[in-house]
């Protein structure tokens, strides 16, 4: 079996089929990561600000903190990382950390109202 086709649950796949080597985590300038992010944060702050007045106090206060924090560490690793793997890896961390924020403080504020 060929290098290139490797078996994957009883089916041939190709490298350019593993979500692993796609090129916005491989070979992208990592632009793309800080504007759908910014999205994602955009619409997470608007939310997170309409909540700040639900319990727990300062909960949503923190969230937007946070989520302005993580997409200021994203600008400065897509401008400071070399690496391209390394600042896309992180960039695409960082996306789905933004989200999982804003998730977490609006559980914690749903279910504490």
């Amino acid at each position: 079996m060929a290098h290139s086709a490797r078996r994957w649950h009883g089916r041939r796949v190709s490298e350019s089929q593993k979500v692993t080597k796609q090129p916005a985590l491989t070979t992208a300038s990592g632009s793309i990561w800080l504007l759908v992010a910014g999205i994602i944060a955009v619409i997470c702050l608007v939310l997170l600000w309409l909540m700040r007045d639900l319990n727990p106090p300062g909960a949503a206060t923190i969230g937007i903190v946070t989520i302005i924090v993580m997409y200021l560490v994203m600008v400065a690793i897509r401008y400071g990382v070399a690496a391209p793997r390394v600042r896309l890896w992180s960039l695409a961390i960082l996306t789905i950390a933004i989200g999982a924020t804003f998730m977490t403080i609006a559980t914690v504020s749903i279910y504490s109202a």
